[in-house]
Formats: C-alpha cells, structure tokens, sequence
C-alpha cells in the first residue's frame, strides 16, 4: 500500500511542474484529436478485443489512438499517463489497475484541462467524465443464481459447497463481482462458501490457487471464476486432480466463468464449463470513443457518469442461438474480423 502512494504522490509532483493544457475541444487548428489509452495487458483476449473496438472506432471517427500496456504494473501504468499529458493528448482512456490509488492521478490530469475516461476499471473519483464498462455486480448476480440453481437441480434444496476464486482483489470490476455473487448467496444459508482466492486473472496463479484449495476441499460442489483466465487455471487443476468430469456427470463440479473469451466458449462446447457471464469489449471500446469523440467536439458530457454495456450468459442451451450472434460473439469476432453488430 505504501507503493502504491508513493507512486500517485511521484506522478501528482510530476504533474505539478507541467503547465495547464489550452482548450482541447477539437478545432481546425489542431486538427484529429488524439486518445492515449492506458491498457493492462494485450496477452488477454478480452482486452485485445477491448482495443480492437478503440481502435476501429478511432479509424472510423478520423481520431488519432495511442495504445499502451501496463501488464499488471502500476509503476509502468503511471509513467504511461504522464507520457499523455506530455504529449498534450486531447483525452485519456484509462484501465486503472487500482481503484483507490489512481484517485490522485485522475484529479491532477484533469486539473491540466484533459479529461479521464474510463474502460472496464474505474478510478473513485467525481473526475472520472464516464466509465464504460459492464455491471460487475450484476455479473456476480448472474453466477450467484446460475450455481445456486445448479445446486437446486442437484440436491433438490440449495445447498452446497461453493469456491470462489476472485479476479482482483483491488478493482473496482473484481471487487464488484464478489461482492455480487456474494450478495446472492447470502439468501441461501445452507450454500457455504469453503474456500476464496486470488487467481488475479492468471493462468498459474489461478491454476496454483485451485489446486490448493482442492487439496484442502474434496467436496467442492461449484466454483465461481470472475474471470475466464481463472477458469481455464480452474480446469487445469481439476484435471490434474482426476477430478474434470462433462456436464450431466454425477461427479461434475460446476463452473461458472465471466467475460466471453474463445477458451471458455470452447470448454462450454466440450461440456465442462456451465456457462459465462459475457461482456463484449469491442461494442465497450467503440462506446468509449463515440462519447469521447462528443465530448471533444461538442463539449458534451454524458448524462450518466456509469455506461453499463449489456451482459450475456452463455451455455450449451445457447451458444449457437440467433439471440447470442445478435449480442455479439466477440471471441470469435477478434479472430476473423467480423464487423461488431
């Protein structure tokens, strides 16, 4: 934690010594606008997908995009935004990694006349024009009621042994989704949480993370993975253990994912993965640039400083219906090109 302030206060001094930017509404003068984008990383599907949707809503609209990637650092993440406000972006798109400790940096960019938006993450701050992402509380809503009605179905009462392996335990979108598959769960007493971890949206920490729980837990009836890495780290250690049985299996530990990557699509078709919470990061990337676009060229602001993209549970019932190719099957959209609807 104490990294983390040295950091915002670091980036706040830097801030301080640079002067104010003029009027950064779009004129002739200054011709494209320019967006620094502030991304964790481009190793996940999802935020290729998220930056695919930038990218291609900033060739559309004639706006100049700068991309940069943290990779989980936020060291690496403060110097990129004090890189933009260097450069005399007209406005930043950022994916703060923690929603507390960028509170600081948000306030002193805008200070400088840029305004802050926000994409999947958010900062705590008033200053934040708008964040563009999905509902994660309602996400861990969905994945509440999903495996609560699995346990329904497999013991004809709710109840059960639930794990569940968080995505972060210091953003917004991470804590969101806990606190709302918590939320649901809290209505069901005899559905007992045995075990809760960081699998922190990778691979081998999920993987490590879920092998230790199974260790300690031989029952496990459900596992909730606010994240797709997680799941596949899940699925990993499951096997592993000689405990990776398909749906319709009386062994079968069910296993509910969020974001919509290719490898969670997969699974659910080969039966060992429940469903998915979607998101659609293309149509989150295209929003955020269409509202930054209005809000540099006609100064407006949008009414909602929240834009909640559109969730959708995917499983075997329905992963090849009309209704999913209409919300957009954005995994598989990376992969061909095809344009988002």
């Amino acid at each position: 934690m104490k990294k983390k302030h040295l950091l915002c206060i670091l980036l706040v001094v830097a801030l301080s010594s640079i002067g104010s930017c003029q009027n950064l509404k779009k004129t002739p003068e200054r011709g494209a606008p320019t967006i620094g984008v502030s991304i964790n990383s481009l190793r996940s599907p999802f935020m290729i997908a998220m930056v695919q949707g930038i990218q291609d809503k900033g060739e559309e609209l004639g706006i100049n995009i700068i991309v940069s990637e943290c990779n989980g650092d936020e060291q690496i993440q403060v110097n990129q935004i004090l890189d933009f406000v260097v450069r005399e972006v007209d406005a930043i798109l950022m994916q703060p990694l923690d929603a507390d400790a960028f509170v600081p940096i948000v306030e002193q960019v805008s200070e400088k006349g840029i305004p802050v938006f926000c994409i999947d993450t958010t900062a705590n701050s008033e200053e934040v024009i708008c964040w563009i992402g999905s509902d994660s509380l309602e996400m861990g809503h969905l994945a509440g009621h999903y495996i609560a009605y699995e346990l329904y179905q497999k013991y004809g009462t709710h109840r059960g042994k639930v794990v569940d392996l968080l995505a972060s335990l210091s953003s917004t979108s991470g804590q969101n989704r806990t606190k709302g598959f918590r939320e649901v769960l809290e209505q069901y007493p005899d559905i007992e949480i045995v075990a809760t971890q960081n699998g922190g949206l990778q691979l081998d920490q999920a993987l490590d993370a879920m092998t230790d729980i199974l260790q300690a837990n031989s029952d496990i009836d459900a596992i909730w993975c606010s994240g797709d890495t997680n799941a596949q780290g899940v699925l990993r250690a499951l096997e592993r253990a000689g405990m990776l049985y398909p749906v319709g299996d009386s062994r079968h530990i069910t296993l509910v994912s969020t974001d919509g990557a290719p490898e969670s699509l997969k699974a659910i078709r080969e039966g060992y993965l429940d469903a998915c919470i979607s998101q659609n990061p293309i149509g989150l990337g295209e929003v955020a640039v269409e509202m930054i676009y209005t809000y540099l060229t006609e100064g407006t602001r949008p009414e909602n400083p929240v834009y909640a993209y559109p969730l959708f549970t995917i499983n075997a019932a329905n992963i090849d219906s009309e209704a999913m190719k209409e919300y957009g099957i954005w995994s598989e959209m990376i992969q061909t090109g095809e344009e988002n609807p």
